[in-house]
């Protein structure tokens, strides 16, 4: 169907093609009838007069062309005006439509037919009612009586619906007209509200709930109004005993034979009886408050007490029984079993700390456990010594009927590598010589191990010791492509010291880790010395020899120092060399323990007193 005909327009172009073919008939015909006298009258024409009429003619021609071509351009105005008509009538996004007075649809665009689910050319001649619901007819009828009736504009909102869907609220502007030949109709204006429809519905039903609720919460609120005001007057009657309950409280305290505090969640002071001042030493409570906290506990306590404060702070219940040690304004340290809980003071939540002096308790127990450390120390001390007394005697006994036997086969070995032997009987004097040599270090350290030395330590810089053992296995560390790492310190660490034994146990320990990492990629042998405090008065330093090797068995890490003992594959050790090393470093009144560390192998940790603690 072309433009043309859609908009109805095709009778229009007949009519104007028509219009032309008679225009031509007539202007032949009366040509025609001129043409009978034209002969005779253009044979009395002068030459002149046949110049004038044939200029003439050429001016009406170019006239005519003119005019034809004015024809022309309003002819493509009157085109495009059809187009735009198409473009504003037939492709408007809202339904235009043409109802005759009988409610017949005489026109429609292509909106109009999609909102009633029809072919625009079926709608021709279809009641307008049809598509309505018949519930809202009645308001479809009134609205159109009004319109012929008046003649002025109606509008309606009403219920419409179409083929196999659900129905539409539409929206209906109509207008008043006439057709071209006078007869009454009326132009109408339809959109889809079906949207805006369920808007209003869901905005009213949300309306109609909070005015429910507003009935509710008023009423509740009434209830809740009365029941304030009786807890109100409950509340003035419980905090009258609340304060007389103060009050009684307050004089407890104040007469309580134990240290009584009421702190904030933060441990600030609000209340303090006369004991808890006399405990600190302080005059006043006012002084107890502005001390800072830091300063009233000692190291350790001030620690624990940051920890629950912490947990105070995120809620969690920290423990209401624990013991403390505190720094008395003469700065003596004194300790305290305290018991805290939670209590109302003037009207708000804190907490209530009661103190028991618990110095003379913490002292006796104290004395108790260093009794028993030395009480331990010493049956160590003894099992030791009849540990070495033994190996002394078997040693006193044994290296004289080992070493001199050991002697003479040494020197009729050496008589035999003199002579032309074969080569298996000459790996075989070998082995025998390694084997004899095995004997003799197994019977000289058996006898080291056992044998009391009466020497003279003199102090030393304890640097040196690490230094010469360093130079010493520095072959062993190269070959085996052993990363050191050693940051030497850079101050004097003083120790009361017999150089070379030291160093022999230096030695021991680096030439240890060495043998731990023989199968490792990577080697790290990892030497630290550092300062360490045992005591308030006196200082000691560490010395920590560390490897990444196999580590140690944890059931092995307190037998390794007991003689004959070795983790080493048979063959490889005498097991004497660590408890040689352990006697060594006994005599200068020090401590050695091996521990796991965390590249997986062993750490060795040597403890030595300094004799000048100054750094």
């Amino acid at each position: 169907m072309t433009k043309g005909n859609q908009l109805g327009l095709d009778d229009a172009g007949a009519a104007l093609r028509g219009s032309g073919q008679s225009l031509r008939q007539r202007a032949e015909e009366i040509a025609w009838d001129k043409s009978a006298g034209t002969a005779k009258n253009l044979e009395s024409l002068t030459p002149e007069e046949v110049r004038q009429l044939v200029y003439d003619l050429q001016v009406y021609q170019i006239e005519l062309e003119m005019q034809n071509e004015e024809l022309h351009r309003s002819q493509r105005e009157l085109e495009a005006s059809r187009a735009r008509y198409f473009d504003l009538y037939d492709l408007a996004p809202i339904g235009y439509l043409t109802i005759s007075e009988q409610g017949l649809i005489l026109e429609a665009n292509l909106a109009a037919a999609t909102l009633l689910g029809m072919v625009r050319s079926v709608l021709f001649k279809l009641p307008l009612r049809s598509f309505i619901l018949p519930e809202d007819q009645d308001i479809y009828y009134r609205h159109r009586k009004l319109l012929f009736e008046t003649g002025a504009p109606q509008m309606c909102e009403m219920r419409m619906v179409k083929k196999d869907a659900a129905p539409f609220w539409a929206h209906i502007d109509a207008t008043a007209a006439q057709d071209a030949d006078g007869a009454p109709m009326c132009r109408v204006v339809m959109g889809d509200i079906t949207a805006r429809k369920q808007a209003e519905a869901a905005l009213q039903q949300v309306h109609d709930e909070l005015e429910h609720r507003v009935t509710e919460r008023t009423a509740a609120l009434k209830w809740a109004n009365e029941e304030r005001r009786t807890d109100i007057i409950n509340r003035q009657r419980v905090e009258e005993m609340l304060h007389r309950t103060e009050a009684n409280f307050r004089r407890s305290l104040d007469d309580s034979p134990l240290g009584e505090r009421i702190v904030t969640i933060e441990g600030e002071t609000i209340y303090a009886n006369r004991v808890i001042l006399d405990i600190y030493g302080y005059d006043c409570v006012e002084e107890l408050r502005t001390t800072p906290i830091k300063n009233r506990y000692t190291p350790q306590s001030y620690a624990e007490f940051k920890v629950r404060r912490e947990k105070r702070k995120c809620g969690k219940h920290g423990p209401y029984e624990y013991e403390i040690g505190i720094v008395r304004k003469d700065g003596a340290v004194r300790y305290l079993q305290v018991f805290r809980k939670e209590v109302l003071w003037e009207g708000e939540k804190q907490f209530q700390v009661i103190y028991q002096d618990i110095t003379k308790r913490k002292r006796a127990e104290e004395e108790v456990i260093e009794t028993l450390q030395l009480l331990q120390d010493t049956r160590d001390m003894l099992v030791q010594s009849e540990k070495q007394a033994a190996i002394g005697r078997l040693a006193a006994g044994v290296a004289h009927e080992i070493l001199n036997p050991a002697s003479i086969i040494s020197s009729r070995l050496q008589f035999m590598e003199e002579e032309n032997l074969a080569e298996p009987a000459r790996e075989n004097l070998r082995v025998s010589r390694e084997q004899l040599q095995r004997i003799v270090k197994v019977t000289r350290d058996l006898r080291q191990a056992s044998a009391i030395h009466q020497v003279h330590f003199i102090s030393d810089d304890f640097r040196r010791v690490i230094e010469v053992g360093l130079q010493i296995t520095d072959r062993r560390i190269k070959d085996d492509h052993i990363r050191l790492e050693y940051d030497p310190p850079t101050e004097i660490m003083p120790v009361k010291m017999i150089l070379n034994r030291l160093v022999k146990v230096m030695v021991h320990l680096i030439l240890n880790a060495c043998d731990a990492m023989t199968v490792n990629q990577e080697k790290r042998l990892i030497i630290t010395v550092q300062y360490h405090a045992f005591s308030p008065q006196s200082l000691s330093m560490l010395l920590i020899v560390a490897d990444n090797g196999h580590g140690i068995p944890t059931g092995d890490l307190y037998r390794i120092f007991d003689p004959f003992f070795t983790t080493k594959e048979p063959g490889k050790g005498t097991g004497l060399g660590l408890s040689v090393c352990r006697g060594i470093i006994q005599e200068h009144g020090g401590t050695i323990h091996a521990e796991s560390n965390a590249m997986g192998g062993a750490s060795f940790v040597v403890e030595l007193p300094l004799c000048d603690h100054k750094k």
